[in-house]
């Protein structure tokens, strides 16, 4: 794709490739500062990274009294949910000594970050043993790279009991299938979010199959 290819050089011309803060300026995560490569976040800095969740991200926002951030990257939704009080479970074993950079950046508090693996593995945590409070509505967000099934068949204990909002991200047809098929039994209704409609215009560099369901009690 020409355009995609010129855009690209332009980037490669005109922006940063050194780590440094930046604003994220549009979005629902707007004016959460992030330490990050400016050329390779300009869809985070402008509210167009996985837009297609952010009406859901904004309806946690607005019930949660505590959220669970599995696989928490940057940090911009941990801080996000911290900023309002909630208190949040931060779990990054690919990069936590980023997400805690960012948090510090945004003098954030309130996030209790866990560099533990989550899953039904021997050498994993169960999504189970997360502490979190027992009253309240409850968000928990996963994406884990493939292990979005293990993490949530480790948790069907927290599930029943504490009824969460669910933001997940799948990786293939059949982990989507899993996932939904293990949350409906839990009593959940499943909506799937599609992927933004601009991606036919800048395509994901992802798997083919890769997009977010949104989960809450029937």
């Amino acid at each position: 794709m020409p355009l995609i290819g010129l855009f690209r050089r332009l980037k490669k011309l005109f922006l940063s490739h050194e780590r440094q803060p930046v604003d994220i300026r549009l979005g629902v995560f707007r004016g959460i500062r992030v330490l990050t490569v400016p050329a390779n976040s300009l869809q985070l800095q402008f509210g167009l990274y996985e837009r297609e969740t952010y009406k859901y991200v904004r309806r946690a926002h607005a019930k949660a009294t505590w959220f669970v951030d599995v696989g928490a990257g940057n940090g911009e939704m941990s801080i996000l949910f911290s900023k309002a009080g909630c208190p949040v479970t931060a779990v990054e074993p690919w990069t936590p000594e980023m997400l805690r950079d960012n948090i510090g950046l945004n003098n954030a508090r309130g996030i209790m970050i866990s560099e533990r693996y989550l899953g039904t593995g021997e050498d994993e945590q169960p999504l189970d043993e997360i502490p979190v409070p027992r009253n309240g509505l409850g968000f928990i967000k996963i994406d884990a790279d493939t292990a979005e099934f293990s993490i949530l068949q480790s948790g069907c204990r927290l599930l029943a009991q504490t009824r969460p909002l669910l933001l997940v991200e799948t990786h293939s047809a059949q982990l989507e299938r899993d996932c939904c098929a293990l949350l409906a039994g839990l009593g959940y209704r499943v909506e799937i979010i599609r992927n933004a409609w601009w991606r036919a215009i800048i395509p994901d560099l992802r798997p083919p199959h890769n997009r977010w369901f949104w989960a809450e009690p029937a």
